[in-house]
């Protein structure tokens, strides 16, 4: 299993860049897409600016070529 975290500036913002991931890689079996979660405030977020605040982290496997024909 392998994991992999999106970040954004707002829930908006990690929900569209999840779909967007999701949709540019076809040849995984979701898991699990862990709801989207505050990240802890740094100086950076502070300060202001484009700075990730959510993130989002989905579970995966990567499915092998004889598992992506079977599945089709």
């Amino acid at each position: 299993m392998k994991q992999h975290m999106i970040l954004g500036a707002d829930d908006r913002d990690a929900e569209a860049s999840r779909d967007d991931w999701l949709s540019k890689n076809p040849s995984i079996r979701i898991i699990r897409v862990h709801h989207p979660q505050r990240e802890p405030e740094t100086w950076l977020t502070r300060l202001g600016g484009n700075v990730p605040r959510v993130s989002i982290m989905i579970e995966y496997e990567e499915l092998s070529a004889c598992q992506e024909l079977a599945a089709s």
